[in-house]
This record gives structure tokens, C-alpha cells and sequence, in this order.
């Protein structure tokens, strides 16, 4: 089987990278514009699903990775959209900056008539849009945010003070860690931060939390990447273990943390399974089988709190995929 995979993260003068002339006449040419790329993060490890997903069917492809040099970079991705646009590649994939914002990248890869396929949400453009993707693969990031606060609700109940580490001001941490939710169980939000996504900001900003709220009850890291963020200035600080942190996504360094006690929950959607969607729908769709794509992927959610729900909820490959082993073994 031919396979070609090529990575680049964008930067803001990066040059375009193009595939053309590799491909031969029955490669399916695929580009995969996330919001951020990591490896290890949701968006590298649903690529991987994509990848595990196109060679299950049996597809040959070569498959292009771009993603901007951060969450909130909208032009970035748009620009790399129009690329992979002008490169005529055969599907692209989007895992948006914002939903919203980038709604003139939709319409630009389906006026160029390439299918796109939308990752990282499931739920339809408003109708006023008039378009739809070949397809969605991702969840609600409300039901996310729903299923962790009637978890915290029923886990610490009335009276308790949150502080809470957003990504960027509006963008869907909001409805990750939906105040209205928590204000209903009249628990209180004390103390909101921003940290653009990134560790290292979210180390910052529980530091924050150390100093000025103490006594907070919970702290919520809106993200994978502030979630390690978060735990790692506990751990600098001594502290390590001490505050219930609580993440968003389950990767593979929130996974760790958790069974090592550090981090005392995420909820978890499957990124490799919603990768393997995609590439499932793009083998039919190649085949001439567009009937057989499902219009949405809803992956489900679940709360890790502990190792055996990490061995009852989170895919092996997550695991596996480090060289470790799956079931993870029980504490004593």
C-alpha cells in the first residue's frame, strides 16, 4: 500500500508546503487542517484514527497535516485551507479554529467542490448557512460540559467555589464549563483565567489560584494542555495532589495524571475512534458509496476518575500507541 504522510504547523510567514506530482493517478490525496497540532494531543492522535481508519479499507493515500501555530489563529488556518484548495486535493479535512469563524473556509472547500468533512464537532451548521459537510466527526462540547458539571454537582454539591481556566474569551471552553450549569446547583464560579490553550499559561494561572484562592474547592482546566499545565505548577509548588483539578479530553498525559492521583478527573471523547470514522467515510465515499457515510459521528463521553474507568472508557490505542500496555494495571 502507498502512504505518504507530510506534517508542517504552520507559522504566520510560513511558506505553502504542496504535494503535487507525489500522488500517482489512484492515490487519494487527503488534507487534515487542525486547530493545533501535537503528536500526543486530541488532534494527533485523531489523525492517527484517520490514518488506522483509510488502511483498515484498504486506501491508498497520501495524507497532508497543517495546522496554525495556535487554537485562536483563525487567518492562519483559513490561509492554510486555500492551500490545500489550490493543491486540488481530493478531501479536506477541518478541525476548526472556531465553528463559527471559519465558516468561509467551508464554503470555499465546497465551492471548489472537494468533499469536506468537519472534525471535532456534531453539530449542523445553522440552516440559514445552506450547506452542510460530506460529514462531522467529533461531540458536543455543551454535552461535555453538561456531564462534568452533574458530575462535579453531585460529586461536592451546593455551596462550592470553582476557579476556572478558560482557553480564549467566547471560544468553546465556555461551553465546556458552562457557568449557568453550575450557578443551577448554586455552586460558584470565584476566579476565570485565560491560557490560549497552552501549558504554560495555565501553569501561570494556577499559580494564580495557589496564591489568591487557597481554599478553592475545584479547578477546572478547560483543556488537555492547561489540564497538564495546571497539575505541573502543583507539582513545582508542592502542592502536588492537593487541589482537584479537573481536565477536558482524556489524552495521554491527562490519563497519566489521573491514575498517578494528580489529576483528579477528565472527561473523554474518543479521538482515535472519531479519526477512524473519517477515514471509513472517505473509503466508502472514494468507492462510489456516498449513501454509506454517515452525516455525524457522535462520539460518547465519559468521566475518568480512576484507572478502572480508564480500562472500562479509554481506547487501547491511546496506550498502545506509547509502548504500554492496555489494561492498565490496578493500584494496590
Amino acid at each position: 500500500m502507498q502512504r505518504r504522510t507530510l506534517t508542517a504547523v504552520a507559522l504566520a510567514t510560513a511558506a505553502v508546503m504542496g504535494t503535487a506530482g507525489l500522488a500517482a493517478a489512484d492515490t487519494v490525496r487527503i488534507g487534515y487542517a487542525p486547530s493545533v497540532w501535537d503528536p500526543s494531543d486530541f488532534h494527533g492522535l485523531m489523525g492517527s484514527g484517520i490514518e488506522r481508519g483509510l488502511e483498515e479499507a484498504g486506501v491508498e493515500y497520501e495524507f497532508l497535516i497543517r495546522a496554525p501555530s495556535n487554537h485562536v489563529a483563525h487567518e492562519e488556518q483559513l490561509a492554510i485551507i486555500e492551500d490545500m484548495i489550490a493543491e486540488g486535493l481530493d478531501y479536506i479535512i477541518i478541525n476548526p479554529t472556531d465553528p463559527e469563524v471559519q465558516r468561509v473556509a467551508y464554503e470555499r472547500v465546497i465551492d471548489a467542490g472537494i468533499p469536506l468533512i468537519v472534525g471535532n464537532y456534531s453539530e449542523p451548521f445553522p440552516d440559514d448557512w445552506g450547506f452542510q459537510p460530506m460529514m462531522f466527526s467529533g461531540y458536543s462540547h455543551i454535552d461535555a460540559g453538561l456531564v462534568l458539571c452533574e458530575y462535579l454537582a453531585e460529586k461536592y454539591g451546593p455551596g462550592s467555589e470553582i476557579a476556572v481556566i478558560h482557553g480564549a474569551p467566547g471560544h468553546i471552553t465556555f461551553n465546556r464549563a458552562p457557568e449557568a450549569c453550575y450557578n443551577e446547583h448554586d455552586m460558584t464560579f470565584v476566579y476565570e483565567d485565560f491560557a490560549d490553550y497552552d501549558r504554560l499559561h495555565a501553569y501561570d494561572a494556577m499559580e494564580r489560584i495557589l496564591v489568591a484562592y487557597p481554599d478553592v474547592d475545584i479547578v477546572i482546566a478547560a483543556s488537555s494542555a492547561m489540564a497538564v499545565g495546571a497539575v505541573e505548577a502543583t507539582i513545582a509548588n508542592g502542592v502536588a495532589g492537593e487541589y482537584p483539578i479537573y481536565g477536558a479530553g482524556g489524552t495521554f498525559e491527562e490519563l497519566r495524571y489521573i491514575e498517578d492521583g494528580l489529576l483528579s478527573a477528565a472527561w473523554i471523547r474518543d479521538p482515535v475512534a472519531m479519526g477512524e470514522a473519517v477515514g471509513h467515510a472517505i473509503a466508502e465515499h472514494a468507492a462510489g458509496n456516498p449513501d454509506a457515510v454517515p452525516p455525524i459521528f457522535n462520539s460518547p463521553i465519559h468521566i475518568i476518575d480512576s484507572v478502572e474507568a480508564i480500562n472500562e472508557h479509554v481506547n487501547p490505542v491511546i496506550y498502545t500507541s506509547e509502548g504500554m500496555e492496555f489494561p492498565r494495571p490496578l493500584p494496590n
